[in-house]
């Protein structure tokens, strides 16, 4: 189950930025680790490779991931992550 409702009133990218928070909230993808492609978020998900871009784009902005030019994107430690509220 991907979390995404094609047909959902929320658009694409933020339900997907939603299930990739989710699953670094649960532990699947770990501090300092990785988190896949773009590409393959768009297979996995069915969404446009742009929605999968603008999915990790909203999780850049909240600082909950980084990206490393020609290497990926992270995920940021939960210490190191800017305070909110």
């Amino acid at each position: 189950m991907t979390g995404v409702d094609l047909d959902g009133p929320e658009p694409l990218y933020r339900q997907v930025a939603a299930e990739i928070e989710r699953r670094i909230e649960d532990g699947v993808y770990q501090p300092g680790r990785r988190v896949p492609s773009s590409a393959a978020l768009s297979d996995e998900f069915g969404v446009s490779r742009r929605t999968a871009v603008e999915a990790l784009g909203v999780l850049r902005e909240k600082g909950v991931v980084r990206g490393v030019v020609g290497r990926g994107t992270f995920v940021v430690d939960p210490a190191d992550r800017p305070r909110t509220g």
